[in-house]
């Protein structure tokens, strides 16, 4: 996980607009694997979580997107699948 989270970072930080009036919080999911997959999974084992979409339950992550209301990003936070949607936002 850490060899991921840092070229991540400096992708969002290149991304990163000016703070503004309006800002809007949104959550969507960044699949690992399906359920079946799980214990052979070994990239992010101890990471991930479980969580529940859509079409069913998977090994996942969050993203945890704040835009502005022009669309450009203002931050972003990842999270493993078990965490409640509001648990990013202080």
């Amino acid at each position: 996980m850490p060899r991921v989270v840092s070229p991540l970072s400096g992708y969002f930080k290149t991304l990163k607009s000016m703070y503004s009036d309006i800002y809007f919080m949104d959550s969507t999911s960044i699949k690992v694997c399906h359920n079946l997959r799980i214990p052979r999974h070994k990239t992010f084992a101890g990471v991930a979580e479980r969580g529940r979409g859509t079409i069913g339950w998977y090994y996942e992550f969050k993203l945890h997107p704040i835009i502005n209301h022009k669309g450009e990003i203002i931050a972003a936070k990842i999270t493993p699948a078990n965490k409640h949607n509001t648990a990013p936002v202080e």
